[in-house]
C-alpha cells in the first residue's frame, strides 16, 4: 500500500497534467517550453516525483489557479474516498461478526446506532475512540484496521 504522501504527489501530478491538456497542450515539452519551465522538472511534476510548493504555485499561476483553490478540490475528493472506505470497513466488520449495526452499537455501549449510521452515510469518520471501543469488545479485530484500514482486519 502506497503511503499517503506518495498518493498525494501522484494526484498532484495527474491534476497538473489534466490542466495542461485542458489548456490545449498535447505534450509536456511544448508546455514547458512555452511557459519557460525546465522540461525535466515539469515532467517530474506530472509524474508526481518532484514537486515543491514553489514550483507548483508557479505552474498553477500559469493556469490562473490559486494553490488554495487547487487543494480545496482535493479535500472534497479525499473526504469522499475516506467515507467510502469507512463504510466498507463497517460493512465488513458487521458481516464478519455476523451482527447488525444495532447489535454492534449496543455491544460497544451506545443506546442507538446513530454513530454507526453517521459513518455509513459519510457524515462522520471513524474516531480513534470508537475504534478502541470496538476493539475492547472484539479484541480479535485490529484497532488500526478499524480506525484507518491499515493492516489486516484480524
Amino acid at each position: 500500500m502506497e503511503n499517503p504522501l506518495e498518493q498525494l504527489q501522484e494526484k498532484i501530478g495527474e491534476e497538473i497534467k489534466r490542466l495542461r491538456i485542458e489548456a490545449g497542450f498535447s505534450s509536456y515539452e511544448v508546455f514547458a517550453d512555452k511557459t519557460q519551465l525546465s522540461r525535466i522538472q515539469y515532467f517530474k511534476m506530472e509524474k508526481g516525483t518532484n514537486c515543491t510548493l514553489k514550483s507548483l504555485d508557479r505552474v498553477l499561476k500559469l493556469h490562473n489557479i490559486s494553490i488554495i483553490n487547487f487543494f480545496h478540490g482535493f479535500k472534497k475528493e479525499t473526504h469522499s474516498i475516506k467515507c467510502s472506505q469507512n463504510k466498507e470497513r463497517i460493512n465488513k466488520l458487521l458481516e464478519t461478526l455476523k451482527i447488525s449495526k444495532n447489535e454492534l452499537s449496543q455491544k460497544i455501549g451506545f443506546s442507538n446506532s446513530n454513530q454507526i449510521n453517521a459513518i455509513l452515510t459519510g457524515r462522520n469518520n471513524f474516531s480513534l475512540e470508537l475504534a478502541y471501543k470496538i476493539n475492547k469488545v472484539f479484541p480479535e479485530i485490529n484497532v488500526m484496521w478499524i480506525f484507518n484500514g491499515q493492516g489486516e482486519m484480524t
